[in-house]
């Protein structure tokens, strides 16, 4: 009766005239530096979140996309759990003929939220910004102050000279230093440098590690930093060290943010060598070319330490930034019983099943926390739903979700609402610790338009047991239970079943049951706890895997370790790694089992 699938119809709406044009992103990539520095290098935004090199750098944890609308560069990205966007990028200084335009690209951004769920919000929006978004839209959103987040920017001439009283203790560490390292070298940071940089970040990581115990941090910042040494040419950024006795240090290394300002992303040294941050800071801003006269030395992150330090170069501009989120966000949960009544009429309209299956699924199967919805002008245009089943993995069982009908309404098709939707409904997944997502596809074209969503040919939905329908549950539970690898029904799942096949029957007498295999798929949600499974199952397995390029779950996308049945997941880049696709993941995981499903109310 039903399915997960994105049906054709010719059903036209007539909730409202509106047009929606989704906003086309795409993940950002060094290619992408021309595009990017041509709105930023020309800008007055010294937001260091704008600087190339960061924006490559933490796109693993970020998963970090841009898109080009009418005039502005657009970012989104996720922070935890919530998705979130920086605010419009123009080239140049602001001036009033962009208001018009600057709105529209704000509504669509904040449509583009709502269509994958999120309500509406911009993080790192700086007071100029604050300014304008209010003048444009007056009470319209909560605007906070992040101090945590605030940027650290200062003169380079002030780094350079450590002129002044305020900073006489800066000025005596760095001639402690030259008194005591007489022969000390400062370079140019070169490509042929980067093993001996890594040596030193290593042993400061330990060091800090021992005092800190901020394990998880720290390995995302060296992968972060390891992101910019594989692409050094390609990001643009320059960097110094410092040489004692032949001995690299100390080093930094940044990347502009604007024709004026520089970023300062990293500055590593040798600890046992007192002063050398001291020295490999002011060095650094020596030697950086005359036409940057700002650097922004980033966030503290609240940090009591690195606050302090930060405070005691006395920032000449402490670049306040905001969180800004929408006063009144289209909430599902604000009005569930007209979303659950349009999802219904979406249903009808789109699948036209007998009104008693609808009645069943709607009454029986359905529960708004399983339903995914994009929400337009007020409406529901489009709809999923997430239905919760177990997969049982030969001696294990986890969660598992059954995707059940895909639509979106006529007029809003091809404007990849679809693929949003099963972007929101994976991600949402994963945060409730589900495993796998499967699904039948309802026509041929649509297992190529699920494959791009992640999903893989692994799975058969089979015929039941031939007398299935004289069965109690105990009796059915057995059977299935008999199969290695098989998503399982539970007791109010089967009698659904059940009364399912009695409406059919009851509309065609000569309905039967399902007779033949078909081919079904299945996507992993989470690969560190499918990559336990698997290991579970092959304790001899010795492995490193780096997942890579899960756009709707970028927690996915990082490196694994599987050895004596056991699977770590670290931030830190792995040697000898195999590098997959969440799809190649399930091939690698899959390789050699046989997954069913059943009465699938198909």
């Amino acid at each position: 009766m039903y399915f997960g699938c994105l049906n054709k119809s010719d059903y036209i709406c007539n909730y409202n005239k509106f047009v929606y044009t989704m906003i086309k992103f795409h993940d950002v990539k060094t290619t992408d530096r021309e595009l990017v520095q041509s709105y930023t290098l020309c800008s007055d935004r010294q937001n260091c979140d704008l600087s190339f090199a960061n924006i490559i750098s933490w796109r693993f944890l970020y998963n970090t996309q841009i898109a080009e609308v009418d005039g502005f560069l657009v970012f989104r990205f996720y922070i935890g759990h919530h998705l979130a966007y920086m605010a419009p990028v123009w080239k140049g200084e602001w001036n009033e003929l962009m208001r018009e335009p600057f709105a529209k690209v704000v509504r669509q951004m904040r449509d583009d939220s709502i269509t994958l769920g999120h309500p509406f919000l911009m993080l790192g929006v700086c007071t100029n910004m604050v300014e304008i978004l209010e003048s444009i839209f007056p009470d319209t959103f909560y605007i906070k102050p992040d101090r945590d987040y605030f940027d650290y920017i200062y003169t380079r001439e002030k780094l350079a000279t450590l002129a002044g009283k305020k900073l006489q203790s800066k000025r005596n560490h760095c001639n402690r230093f030259r008194n005591t390292y007489p022969n000390y070298e400062y370079r140019p940071l070169t490509k042929d440098m980067i093993p001996e940089c890594l040596a030193v970040e290593a042993n400061w990581r330990t060091v800090t590690k021992e005092d800190n115990n901020e394990e998880e941090e720290l390995s995302e910042e060296l992968r972060s930093m390891t992101r910019v040494f594989e692409l050094w040419d390609e990001v643009g950024a320059l960097g110094g060290t410092i040489w004692v006795d032949g001995k690299l240090i100390a080093f930094t290394f940044g990347c502009p943010i604007t024709n004026r300002t520089f970023d300062v992303c990293v500055e590593k040294a040798d600890t046992a060598y007192e002063g050398a941050f001291s020295i490999i800071n002011q060095e650094f801003a020596m030697h950086l070319p005359e036409q940057y006269e700002y650097m922004n030395r980033e966030e503290d992150l609240g940090l009591e330490g690195l606050r302090y330090a930060k405070l005691s170069y006395k920032p000449d501009i402490l670049l306040e930034k905001n969180v800004v989120m929408e006063k009144l966000p289209l909430a599902q949960e604000e009005n569930q019983e007209r979303i659950k009544e349009e999802t219904i009429s979406l249903w009808r309209d789109t699948f036209h099943d007998p009104e008693a299956f609808v009645e069943l699924y709607f009454s029986r199967v359905f529960k708004p926390e399983y339903n995914v919805t994009c929400q337009l002008n007020q409406h529901t245009v489009a709809a999923l739903q997430t239905l919760p089943y177990q997969l049982k993995y030969y001696n294990k069982e986890v969660k598992t979700a059954y995707i059940s009908g895909v639509s979106v309404r006529e007029e809003y098709r091809k404007q990849n609402l679809g693929a949003g939707l099963m972007s929101q409904a994976h991600f949402r997944l994963y945060h409730k610790d589900v495993v796998f997502a499967t699904l039948i596809p309802a026509e041929e074209w649509l297992y190529d338009w699920y494959a791009r969503c992640g999903y893989t040919q692994h799975i058969t939905c089979t015929p039941p047991p031939a007398d299935v329908d004289a069965m109690d549950f105990d009796t059915f539970d057995r059977w299935q239970r008999s199969k290695p690898c098989i998503v399982l029904h539970d007791k109010e799942g089967f009698d659904i079943v059940k009364e399912d096949f009695r409406i059919a029957q009851a509309i065609d007498p000569d309905a039967k049951r399902q007779q033949n295999d078909i081919p079904s798929m299945i996507r992993i949600i989470n690969a560190e706890m499918a990559l336990t499974l698997y290991a579970g199952c092959h304790p001899e397995k010795e492995e490193n895997i780096r997942v890579y390029n899960d756009s709707d779950i970028p927690m996915n996308n990082i490196y694994f370790c599987i050895k004596k049945g056991k699977v770590t997941r670290t931030n830190y880049p792995l040697p000898d790694t195999r590098s997959l696709t969440i799809q190649e993941l399930a091939d690698y995981i899959f390789a050699d089992d046989t997954l069913l499903m059943t009465l699938m109310l198909n």
